[in-house]
């Protein structure tokens, strides 16, 4: 863990698990698409992708 993690959102955090737990709580869809394109790790670009899914197959039923 770096010290500049305390100051920055879970999401932009230096370790990757950090950030998959974090994107399991993002509910805010653009911010998931970014995550999703842009993360330097590929498991953290999965973990967003999913939660975008699911996020948006809430809203259709919804």
């Amino acid at each position: 863990m770096k010290f500049s993690d305390i100051f920055v959102p879970r999401w932009q955090n230096s370790n990757p698990e950090v950030r998959k737990e974090a994107v399991d709580r993002i509910k805010d869809i653009k911010l998931l698409e970014q995550i999703a394109e842009k993360d330097a790790d590929p498991g953290v670009c999965q973990a967003a992708a999913i939660r975008l899914e699911s996020l948006q197959v809430k809203e259709t039923v919804a």
